[in-house]
């Protein structure tokens, strides 16, 4: 104890804020300590534990160990006083019983000092990057009235939506929530836009005069993950379908940065030391300011993994106390018995909750499979009733011919083992996801999904994998992955596994750079310099935009209405245009502009058809993907999900896929992939393109709107009510039926929606739904207003 006492004593001296050496060893023994009870249980010991938190203004320490106040009581009113005026000078502006950490504190305050307020941080996983967002929000409330906060994926948007509207209604502030381009047409209210860069670029596409005093961009490291930039190789059908996201991000905020003031960039692990040439252009050029945060306050352990055994790496701080030097475990040759040993090892251990991070979901699930094969016992019954009545449910609900007894995913859970991963419904992952947070199973394979965000309170990481998808990681991909080890405010010490040596080799090679592509000297796709202006490009790629724009210029389609579908190049959407010119394709979709067109009109004469043939006429589609697309989008508006799912299980039956697993990847797939992305850019392309000809034709286009089609694909639903439940976490399938059964809802706003079921619930509702779907309902009923 002595050791510890002496150790902690010198480090706390020796401590300083500008010396990150000296930081990090102070948390290293802090942690440490910390996460062993019988060291923190000594007063004096403990004393420490809440000076260094203090002198360290890294609170979580405190909160973490339930030091409300100082373990021994203070020896002087001095003492006492100076404890709460720390207190007091870090208190949250949003919420008086959070205290900022000093880091934390620097960056609010560095934002409202800033004479043009721009700035780009960089810190750890798990820092409260979109924590202190919300604190500038609120110091700025009298000043921004409309406000925009993006997020790379729905399942973030959707989180941040829900934190948002609790800290409006909390605080009384007289901001309306919105997260569709729809609901910025009213004007009357101010607004917080929580997009993701697809819908951002909509919003500045359908309202070109809203005024955004702020923007928030999420994990801006996205506008560099661009694979495929080249377009030296000819548009093949169907290619403007799978653009790389990494455009969607850099063209999203390098307008934003064109015409909004003030803005906070964020991102895990970024440093001007790796910021390329474009990067750095780019800060310079629009005067924003880098706050790097270099400190991580959580203790993590790299273990390795990777060949004849276990090896925990501690540092050098720590290795010197009696007893801390780990013993090395051996492990078995093949990969899958290794996973085993590893998660042997840790619940020996009582190492807490593990992450497994697999390539892909196929490897999620080879992986998660094997291990529950070796695994014998069948837990479900120690699960709560809540999560005995999920299982049952999509064991039920997602059955074809008792298909779901051979479901992998159903095997997996009921061995006390979870699986998350982007082709499984939102709500599946949503749910799998609480359980696991909430300690009702320790194991969770997952893939890049889970690491991009997505908040667990997993203690350690098992990297399986050195590849992202087809891509290897990146030093960066390998950080951000390591910062789910761990979570602030959540455990003192995270432990990473490392499952090859591959991953050590590309970690310690630190080469990876984060670019802004539009401002350098690369080549720069047709997309990104039809989305620049020649004055932000470098000379080689002025002489090419020049050149561009030459060549565009005699095209049919104008700016204005290009820039409606960004992200589609202009050859693409100058093909679809010459399409619709001609006099006898132009007559198929008469219908559309002289008499309007409702949802179930749509579904009814499968105009998704017509509008697809369209788009083989163009050369943008060939025959069998658009012969696909029209018969998942009719078949899906008849049937619902289980109309994909049951063709894929025959498809399985008759040989064509390889395991009933493969089946209901490819319905989930086909789902998230042609129905809630494709076929929704396809019809913003048409309707953008078809009403300019149509206007060009001298056809009115007022009654001509597209979007709520568009949301039916995205969503799969048909009422305001549906796109709620939705957006909480409901099953798909459960709401067409209760819309199905009550046609009322589709104009019922949610209020009138929430009063209807009321009425109607146990004379109708309730029997439309299993018993977690009605748990499900009555909760999500109760969160709307």
């Amino acid at each position: 104890m002595q050791d510890y006492v002496n150790q902690l004593l010198h480090a706390i001296n020796a401590y300083s804020p500008d010396d990150l050496n000296s930081a990090n060893k102070l948390r290293d023994l802090v942690c440490w300590i910390s996460d062993h009870p019988a060291l923190k249980n000594d007063k004096f010991v403990a004393e420490l534990l809440y000076i260094a938190s203090q002198k360290m203004r890294v609170f979580g320490y405190n909160v973490l160990n339930h030091f409300s106040e100082d373990p021994l009581s203070s020896t002087s009113a001095l003492s006492a006083l100076q404890g709460s005026s720390i207190t007091n000078l870090y208190q949250s502006s949003v919420y008086s019983n959070n205290i900022l950490d000093k880091s934390q504190k620097d960056i609010v305050d560095l934002f409202q000092s800033l004479q043009t307020r721009r700035l780009l941080v960089s810190a750890p996983t798990s820092y409260g990057k979109t924590f202190l967002m919300r604190e500038i929000l609120y110091l700025n409330k009298d000043r921004y009235n409309n406000i925009l906060l993006i997020f790379p994926t729905i399942a973030l948007l959707l989180e941040n939506a829900r934190a948002l509207e609790k800290y409006v209604s909390d605080k009384h502030l007289d901001y309306r929530i919105i997260k569709t381009v729809d609901g910025a047409a009213d004007s009357s209210t101010r607004k917080i836009f929580v997009f993701t860069p697809e819908r951002s670029l909509q919003l500045m596409a359908s309202f070109p005069n809203l005024k955004i005093d702020f923007f928030f961009f999420d994990e801006v490291y996205k506008i560099d993950e661009d694979f495929c930039i080249s377009d030296d190789e000819p548009d093949s059908a169907q290619n403007f379908l799978n653009e790389d996201r990494g455009k969607t991000f850099r063209i999203s905020l390098y307008l934003l940065s064109k015409s909004v003031n003030e803005y906070y960039l964020a991102g895990p692990n970024l440093t001007w030391s790796k910021f390329g040439a474009g990067m750095q252009r780019f800060i310079k050029l629009n005067h924003i300011t880098v706050k790097e945060i270099q400190f991580e306050p959580t203790l993590r352990v790299s273990v390795s993994a990777h060949s004849r055994k276990i090896e925990e790496q501690l540092p050098s701080t720590l290795t010197s106390f009696p007893g801390n030097s780990m013993v090395p475990v051996k492990l078995e040759k093949r990969k899958n018995d290794k996973v085993k040993n590893v998660i042997d090892y840790i619940n020996r251990q009582s190492y807490g909750k593990t992450l497994l991070y697999c390539k892909s979901p196929s490897k999620a699930v080879e992986y998660s499979v094997k291990l529950s094969d070796r695994t014998p016992n069948d837990i479900l019954e120690t699960y709560p009733d809540e999560f005995k009545e999920f299982i049952n449910h999509i064991q039920k609900e997602y059955s074809i011919e008792d298909s779901a007894d051979n479901w992998s995913l159903i095997k997996i859970l009921r061995k006390g083992f979870g699986l998350h991963h982007g082709k499984l419904p939102k709500y599946f992952q949503q749910e799998i996801l609480d359980q696991f947070n909430k300690g009702t199973f320790h194991i969770l394979f997952c893939t890049s999904t889970i690491v991009e965000g997505v908040n667990t309170n997993a203690q350690n990481v098992i990297i399986l994998n050195a590849s992202k998808g087809q891509e290897k990681l990146t030093p960066f991909d390998i950080k951000n992955i390591k910062g789910r080890a761990g979570r602030y405010y959540h455990c003192f010490i995270g432990r990473v596994f490392y499952m090859s040596k591959e991953l050590e080799s590309i970690e310690s090679s630190n080469s990876y750079t984060l670019d802004f592509i539009t401002y350098s000297n690369k080549s720069l796709s047709t997309i990104d310099l039809d989305n620049a202006l020649l004055d932000d490009l470098t000379p080689s790629n002025q002489v090419k935009k020049s050149d561009r724009d030459k060549l565009t210029s005699s095209y049919f389609i104008p700016e204005e209405i290009f820039i409606q579908n960004r992200t589609i190049s202009k050859e693409n959407q100058e093909k679809l245009a010459q399409t619709l010119l001609d006099d006898t394709e132009f007559s198929k979709y008469l219908p559309l502009f002289l008499h309007g067109i409702d949802l179930d009109n749509f579904l009814t004469y499968h105009w998704i058809s017509k509008i697809l043939n369209a788009f083989f006429k163009a050369q943008l589609l060939d025959e069998p993907v658009m012969k696909k697309f029209a018969a998942t989008a009719n078949n899906y508006a008849s049937g619902g999900f289980k109309s994909i799912l049951k063709y894929e299980i025959q498809e399985f039956q008759s040989g064509k896929r390889k395991s009933i697993d493969d089946a209901y990847a490819n319905a989930f797939h086909t789902q998230r992939d042609i129905l809630e992305h494709k076929i929704p850019k396809i019809l913003s392309l048409f309707e953008s393109v078809a009403s300019y000809v149509a206007q060009k034709k001298g056809i009115s286009t007022d009654d001509f709107s597209l979007s709520k089609i568009r949301r039916y694909y995205e969503t799969g639903v048909k009422t305001p009510l549906g796109e709620a439940l939705i957006e909480y976490g409901f099953p798909l399938d459960a709401i067409r039926r209760i819309e199905d059964r009550h046609s009322e809802l589709k104009n019922l706003s949610i209020s009138e929606a929430k009063l209807f079921c009321r009425e109607h619930y146990r004379s109708s509702i309730q029997f439309l739904l299993d018993k977690y779907e009605n748990a499900l309902f009555i909760k999500a009923m109760n969160t709307f207003k």
